[in-house]
């Protein structure tokens, strides 16, 4: 790979990102409109393409920041996409340990436990739907089933079955901070990413404690209440 070449890449998943970003926005419009009009097969199925579409973001926002201009160098980068075609987590963890190399200027701590922080984000906002994803992927949308497909995993197709359209608001939002906070450290690791890691890390903290209260059943509640005003404001204006 040549600079040009990591310059047409970070530009190509630019713009894949922004088109997955107008995908997930469709999306969710359609799995609004199928609650409120009580048609949960429709929203069933809408929701796992939603699923779909959030690890596709995420794929392609990981492109995106590990061919970020003037950050890793070339050799990083094949170094991350090595491990990244085995395994996305440690193609992450790679881009990580990477980057934090470069971080200076603080105490002897901060590097060991800002990995650990961001190795939890990815351990649980990377891999779990990372691993749904690939079921559903390979037809899996109802039923899971082990490796080499040999028998039933009951444990997957559980997880496949409850997910919801509030699990992967949940997912997106921890997301989003995690390659913000990593794209500081790639793109300005002694300015960016001191003075603004603790302010990624509190607002993760504070939309995941807001967002854990959330549940399916209210947010049907209020699509429902919502469509039932707009029927009644309309026949009022109708009249």
């Amino acid at each position: 790979m040549l600079e040009a070449d990591r310059d047409d890449v970070f530009a190509a998943q630019t713009e894949n990102v922004r088109a997955l970003e107008q995908a997930w926005k469709h999306i969710n419009k359609s799995i609004n409109a199928a609650y409120s009009c009580s048609d949960s097969s429709s929203a069933e199925i809408h929701t796992k393409l939603l699923a779909q579409v959030y690890c596709a973001f995420a794929e392609a926002v990981f492109s995106k920041v590990i061919h970020t201009p003037n950050g890793l160098a070339l050799d990083e980068i094949s170094q991350v996409k090595s491990k990244g075609k085995k395994n996305i987590v440690e193609g992450w963890k790679k881009c990580v340990d990477l980057s934090l190399r470069k971080v200076q200027g603080k105490n002897s701590g901060h590097v060991a436990n800002t990995q650990q922080k961001i190795y939890s984000l990815i351990d649980t906002y990377v891999f779990d739907p990372s691993l749904l994803r690939n079921k559903i992927a390979h037809g899996q949308w109802s039923v899971a089933l082990n490796s080499n497909n040999p028998k039933v995993n009951s444990d997957l197709t559980n997880r496949i079955k409850a997910i919801t359209v509030v699990d992967l608001y949940r997912y997106k939002e921890a997301f989003q901070s995690l390659f913000r906070i990593v794209e500081d450290i790639i793109e300005s690791p002694n300015k960016a990413h001191h003075r603004d890691y603790w302010i990624h890390i509190t607002a993760f903290e504070k939309s995941q404690q807001e967002m854990a209260s959330w549940t399916i059943q209210e947010k049907i509640k209020a699509l429902k209440i919502k469509r039932a005003r707009a029927k009644a404001y309309k026949g009022i204006t109708s009249a």
